[in-house]
């Protein structure tokens, strides 16, 4: 993914996500074997790991703090995908080279999953906040949380997918590039922001973080389109290249980028881990 190898990262991230899977009972042992085969489906932790490198960035090397919303923005992701695979949504049937969630478990089982994982998540932070002592931690914490629940829902990636599933009267390139921002740019918005919040960062600070992220989600989303066209095309999928060329839509994606990048130079901390993973994501073949 990066040319640097962040495999312990992610050996941390996962121990942390399935530890809260370690006892099972028998009556929700099939909605649990189903969240597990989503969660362990190959995911690259990108969200995750952008949380760890943020928290990183401003606190250093000790990111436990940020492990449990690390954990819950996997969580959250991993719901979305089980749902947009759906038959009444997105109707795919393989998810990174394995059948979707329902076409293993059922459709009954894999709605339930998703919610699972959603509720897990909010357990999961909970269970954390509960642990907080100092008043102003506690608070950075809820404002970390509510950011995170806030972009996941209705006026972020929920919203995001209404568009999706062609509820919106008008569909034109603005209307594609609000969902691209609310469906793709929020979750990662989501991460990297709630972990800058957490780390005590400043408001303007913030504002950074959060134009990074924007800027990043919308370059991933669109160098999706560029490598999934001819998928998409089949599919009749609703891309923001059913209203450019490629060659406008490649240089949609380095305008993006650029402004990632350049957020992150307004920045007074080490922000070179982030920017790798930003020019890797951008310029990936996969």
């Amino acid at each position: 993914m990066t040319t640097r190898d962040y495999s312990e990262d992610i050996k941390i991230i996962e121990n942390h996500i399935f530890k809260y899977f370690t006892s099972i009972d028998e009556y929700q042992k099939k909605v649990y074997e189903s969240m597990l085969y989503s969660l362990s489906s190959g995911g690259k932790r990108i969200r995750p790991l952008m949380s760890v490198m943020v928290y990183r960035a401003i606190v250093g090397e000790d990111y436990a703090k940020i492990l449990p919303f690390a954990t819950a923005i996997e969580m959250i992701h991993t719901y979305s995908l089980i749902h947009d695979d759906l038959p009444s949504m997105d109707d795919d049937n393989i998810r990174r080279g394995k059948p979707t969630n329902h076409k293993v478990f059922t459709e009954a089982i894999a709605i339930l999953a998703g919610d699972g994982l959603l509720n897990m998540a909010v357990e999961v932070l909970a269970r954390e906040l509960e642990s907080i002592e100092d008043l102003s931690e506690l608070k950075r914490a809820l404002r970390a949380m509510r950011y995170m629940f806030t972009a996941s829902g209705v006026h972020g990636m929920v919203g995001g997918q209404v568009i999706d599933l062609g509820f919106s009267e008008v569909r034109n390139l603005e209307v594609c590039e609000t969902m691209y921002k609310l469906k793709t740019a929020a979750l990662i918005r989501a991460a990297v922001v709630s972990s800058a919040i957490l780390a005590g960062a400043s408001d303007e600070e913030i504002a950074e973080f959060e134009e990074f992220a924007n800027c990043l989600g919308m370059a991933y989303q669109m160098r999706d389109d560029l490598l999934d066209a001819k998928d998409d095309i089949e599919k009749e999928n609703n891309t923001i290249l059913n209203y450019i060329s490629d060659k406008d839509l490649e240089e949609k994606v380095d305008e993006y980028s650029g402004k990632a990048i350049l957020a992150l130079g307004k920045l007074k901390y080490n922000t070179e881990e982030l920017e790798e993973l930003t020019r890797s994501l951008i310029k990936r073949n996969y």
